[in-house]
């Protein structure tokens, strides 16, 4: 599905953006030359690749500055949070992807300007390819010296030592694999692939969507965690630890690397013809003071700043084409109104709050019954169910209460028991979602007092188990697994309780 689209390596000044979206008889658009940086794959990069050895570079130069300067390493990453808050970054709601792609610009302009190599293009790990850390991050010296790159986890920070990626932290096919990475790139709806809009979920029994432009929205949360932020994201950063599920996770340096990847899939995503939000409380929202030259000024991006890596001065070396994927405007109305109740809808939804009867030893399983003929659709083929029936059903699950010693949480549905031991090749597997731990432990909310939420799309497990072993009395049972942190026997991990699941019908 992946092409090289040289096309790309030369686009108009920033400003001035032209595409070709085919050849017009009689029409020649003239392209300013200004070379984008291109960020390149650091799986198979070389150890004395000049991006590499600039990024190397910038990180000795910022870390041999006073830690309590402005443009300094510690200083920089104190824009997303120190060791026990987060400042600005947003996690669990809709301004994730673009307030990350300024701050990873932040760095790349910086490291530019400080070892003055101009074209120098912030690189990726694509861990869907590479499944350990790249050679130049776990090496603890280079060319005779102390690798700046690599994280010793001494001095100040003893407890902050990388885990191997191995065991019960690899990278499975589960978290960053090949079929997770379609379904990134299969959904249409952007709250849906990212994350939704900001909730205040401080009275759980009544949240408030947000409604205007007040920075508080921004690092709130509250949101519904699409497939892209819970699944690779989440767990990248968990599994790795160290510095990485902390809100100081900016502190390794490979965040960089992790987060221009995330860039890329949203970037892709894009070049496959999907479309960002067009709600002005997206565009205009200002992350106002947030990023820092490397003059030690703050300056402002708004969204709508943000959105073309182009007008930023970059892309990236592979790229799709358009896949030319219809969108239906059926389901983005029923997805709008589930993230967002003001915009109406007549979605059939179903919800449950008590959570308590549900919960036994590492799992919980919370049944809901749908009605007659409600999962028919679902026996039908994917292309064409029958006319004016749902297609697709997805779970709410919210305000999730998580143990300190749960690294992760399985979905299935409608399995007669569940574990930990039940291998992601049963059929009822649905996910595996992770969220960060702030500093905190997972039970502590992910911004403010928002626990996490998120949402969870079952169409094609039900599906599978519709044409293959059928679907009794319509009904959908939503089960959770907690997944014990390594070296804790699967018996003693603790409870994952939401405070509601919701299933709703699209």
């Amino acid at each position: 599905m992946i092409s090289k689209r040289n096309a790309l390596k030369t686009v108009v000044a920033v400003g001035a953006i032209s595409t070709f979206s085919g050849m017009v008889p009689g029409l020649v658009k003239t392209v300013a030359a200004a070379k984008l940086r291109i960020r390149r794959c650091v799986n198979t990069m070389a150890l004395d690749d000049p991006d590499l050895s600039a990024y190397r570079d910038f990180v000795g130069i910022m870390r041999a500055r006073p830690q309590t300067a402005r443009v300094s390493w510690r200083g920089f990453a104190n824009q997303h949070g120190d060791a026990h808050n987060f400042k600005y970054c947003p996690h669990g709601d809709w301004y994730f992807l673009p307030w990350h792609r300024g701050f990873v610009e932040m760095y790349e302009r910086t490291a530019a300007a400080l070892t003055r190599h101009p074209d120098f293009a912030m690189p990726y790990w694509d861990w869907t390819a590479l499944r350990e850390l790249p050679a130049a991050f776990t090496d603890k010296t280079y060319q005779g010296k102390p690798n700046p790159l690599y994280v010793p986890g001494k001095g100040d920070d003893p407890s902050m030592v990388r885990n191997p990626l191995t065991g019960a932290n690899a990278l499975t096919d589960e978290l960053v694999g090949p079929e997770v990475i379609r379904k990134i790139y299969q959904e249409t709806s952007y709250e849906a692939f990212g994350t939704s809009r900001s909730v205040d979920r401080s009275n759980p029994k009544k949240p408030i969507v947000q409604n205007n432009l007040d920075a508080k929205w921004v690092p709130m949360g509250g949101g519904n965690q699409g497939i892209l932020e819970r699944t690779p994201h989440n767990n990248v950063h968990n599994n790795i630890g160290g510095f990485m599920p902390e809100s100081n996770s900016p502190r390794d340096p490979i965040f960089m690397m992790h987060h221009s990847n995330i860039d890329r899939i949203w970037t892709s995503w894009n070049a496959l013809g999907r479309q960002n939000s067009n709600d002005p409380l997206w565009l205009e929202m200002p992350f106002r003071d947030n990023y820092i030259a490397p003059d030690g000024t703050f300056y402002t991006k708004r969204v709508r700043d943000l959105l073309s890596t182009a007008a930023l001065g970059y892309t990236y070396d592979t790229l799709p084409e358009p896949d030319n994927q219809p969108t239906d405007p059926q389901r983005r109305a029923n997805l709008s109104a589930l993230f967002n109740p003001a915009a109406g809808g007549n979605l059939l939804r179903l919800k449950k709050t008590d959570m308590a009867a549900a919960v036994a030893a590492t799992s919980m399983g919370v049944p809901f019954q749908l009605g007659a003929n409600a999962l028919g659709p679902l026996q039908a083929s994917p292309s064409a169910p029958p006319t004016g029936a749902p297609r697709e059903i997805v779970a709410v699950i919210s305000d999730i209460r998580i143990a300190d010693n749960v690294r992760a949480i399985r979905v299935f549905v409608n399995r007669g028991t569940v574990g930990p031991e039940v291998p992601v090749t049963d059929p009822h597997f649905v996910t595996t979602l992770s969220f960060l731990r702030h500093g905190h432990g997972h039970g502590d909310g992910e911004h403010g007092s928002n626990l996490p939420s998120t949402l969870v799309n079952l169409t094609d497990t039900l599906r599978r188990l519709a044409q293959t072993q059928g679907l009794q009395n319509d009904t959908v049972t939503v089960q959770l697994v907690a997944l014990p942190v390594a070296g804790t026997p699967p018996s003693q991990v603790g409870t994952v309780v939401p405070g509601s699941i919701e299933i709703a019908l699209i």
